[in-house]
């Protein structure tokens, strides 16, 4: 009887492990899938253009995997047939690409004085933008619902299905906890202690929240095929940065990296930050130094500064000291490329050249700025968009 019994549990036994086993076999079986999926998906969307045979030599999947995923993606319309590639050994080959607007998401960045809105789809590209003037006020119920109706006019200006919108994200000036849900340092705009839930409330679709510097490199980083390391100086009102390693956002141990605002470039420097210090990078090189020169506005500095107002061309002159000072220091610890970007990003083009001059005078090394440091691709949008770009990152990321 005992043996009897015993035998019964040993069956039992390994008809559990065996059950346990196969549903764990299942679910690698589905992660596996995924991963593919989401490779396949990448690397057209990063490399362009590619038959079955590029993606069977790039990425090492067996052809009737590669095959299954494409039909996947096929069928959620996220790309599609191309042109055919001649073929040597016989019948031409089809190239399958990333179809543009096959999802797209919405970016809200509100700044100290303007709600700045764009909608991306999949390759980056800016379908609409819109931009208000208003001075930010969370605890504004009119502040919000001003929001909330820009947010509508954009997605009804993308004219685009529902079916394909992924939701917003927005690109907020301060430190954001990991999980994405609450934030956690936003001095320089009273944003510490607003939650994600908070925008949910007014905002009804899928939302999510973002450190504003982070998308901002995040949009410079999205088309680019060499992900490499780079520095993203977002230089606005207030001074941020991102860094990116191997094409990753690197945020530190305790998501602090990137605070280059509060790096000292003047210990001298009367000028005093909000954080209380003086000489901070944020003080002596946020634009509203060079705009108090101009009536309030920066597009009227550079206007003045190409007439070569003599005042104005001073003001420049000690400007870019103290950036390119810090972009040499930058230059020095991490070796990458470095973009200049926030609103200064969008009007140093012509005048660029009086801050690679300076940046090659501290250099220890030949001298050669201009190959590693240029102004954004986008432009005042950067932010926004960079926040709808981590949307679709999160979409692809749960393929």
């Amino acid at each position: 009887m005992k043996i009897a019994i015993m035998l019964s549990l040993v069956k039992t036994h390994a008809v559990q492990s065996k059950g346990i086993f196969t549903m764990q076999k299942v679910q690698s079986d589905i992660k596996t899938k995924a991963e593919n999926k989401q490779a396949i998906f990448r690397h057209i969307l990063n490399f362009g253009a590619a038959t079955k045979q590029d993606l069977f030599t790039n990425l090492g999947l067996s052809l009737p995997t590669i095959k299954q995923a494409l039909h996947v993606l096929e069928n959620e319309q996220l790309i599609a047939e191309g042109k055919k590639v001649e073929n040597t050994g016989g019948r031409n080959a089809v190239s399958y690409c990333v179809k543009n607007d096959g999802r797209y998401a919405i970016g809200v960045f509100p700044s100290l004085h303007h709600i700045i809105c764009a909608s991306v789809n999949l390759y980056g590209d800016v379908l609409c933008t819109q931009r208000i003037s208003c001075a930010l006020n969370l605890q504004d119920t009119a502040y919000m619902n001003r929001m909330v109706d820009l947010i509508s006019a954009v997605k009804r200006e993308t004219a685009l299905p529902d079916d394909r919108f992924l939701g917003v994200g927005i690109a907020i000036p301060s430190l954001v906890s990991p999980d994405g849900e609450t934030t956690v340092y936003g001095m320089s705009s009273n944003f510490t202690g607003v939650t994600r839930r908070f925008f949910s409330e007014y905002i009804p679709y899928p939302v999510k929240m973002y450190h504003d510097s982070e998308t901002a490199g995040f949009a410079e980083i999205w088309r680019t095929t060499d992900r490499g390391n780079m520095i993203y100086l977002n230089l606005n009102s207030t001074i941020g940065s991102s860094f990116f390693l191997d094409g990753k956002l690197y945020t530190g141990d305790n998501i602090r990296a990137g605070e280059l605002g509060h790096v000292i470039i003047d210990p001298h420097s009367r000028r005093r930050c909000y954080c209380g210090q003086c000489g901070c990078f944020d003080a002596i090189c946020n634009v509203a130094v060079l705009e108090s020169c101009a009536g309030g506005s920066l597009s009227r500095f550079f206007e003045q500064l190409a007439a070569e107002e003599k005042d104005i061309k001073k003001v420049w002159n000690t400007y870019t000291n103290h950036l390119a000072l810090a972009i040499h220091n930058l230059k020095m610890m991490l070796d990458c490329t470095i973009i200049i970007g926030g609103y200064l990003g969008a009007e140093i083009g012509p005048f660029i050249d009086d801050l690679y001059r300076k940046i090659d005078k501290l250099s220890v090394f030949t001298p050669y700025s201009k190959a590693y440091v240029y102004p954004c691709k986008y432009k005042r949008e950067a932010t926004a968009a960079g926040a709808a770009l981590r949307m679709i990152d999160h979409y692809i990321d749960n393929l």
